[in-house]
């Protein structure tokens, strides 16, 4: 049980990315298509995904010695921030005016601000999480510790010329 409470920011941290950018895309699908019935599940999902921001940012690690964690913590909770912010006028608005705003494009414009927060935000964590994933933007054959496929085509021919 302590393994699950000292990692529990690893195990909740894609809830919100996950969730913040469904509740903007179906939304954003319901404006377009015309499904009044999507905003629902847009509602939803921000919910879920702004108590996951909660979670993450209360569950996440402190004193981290990795350069980008100060970062991470920053936008961590300006993400988290937002979405509570965002949660809060969207169901008000609902409640008092019985109007929900998901189809409004100042919403869907701050909703995108907030799905780039969110993203943001996890890419930083990645990075501190895998800092060798630079690597695998290498082209085939160039990961750290793997064949230099260009070196091994010229090593072929090579031999191919010596033969002949």
């Amino acid at each position: 049980m302590s393994y699950l409470i000292r990692n529990a920011h690893f195990l909740v941290i894609h809830i919100p990315i996950a969730m913040l950018l469904f509740s903007f895309v179906f939304d954003l699908l319901a404006m377009i298509l015309k499904k009044k019935d999507w905003h629902t599940a847009g509602i939803l999902c921000l919910i879920v995904g702004t108590l996951g921001a909660i979670v993450a940012v209360i569950t996440g690690p402190e004193g981290e010695r990795n350069p980008l964690f100060p970062q991470h913590e920053l936008y961590g909770k300006i993400t988290m921030m937002l979405s509570i912010l965002i949660t809060l006028v969207r169901l008000g608005i609902l409640w008092r005016k019985k109007v929900d705003i998901g189809k409004n494009l100042l919403y869907l414009f701050i909703m995108l601000i907030g799905v780039g927060l969110v993203s943001y935000t996890g890419d930083l964590g990645g990075k501190m999480v895998h800092p060798d994933r630079s690597q695998m933007h290498k082209g085939p054959g160039q990961q750290q510790g793997g064949l230099d496929l260009g070196k091994a085509n010229r090593s072929t021919n090579d031999i191919k010329s010596n033969n002949e």
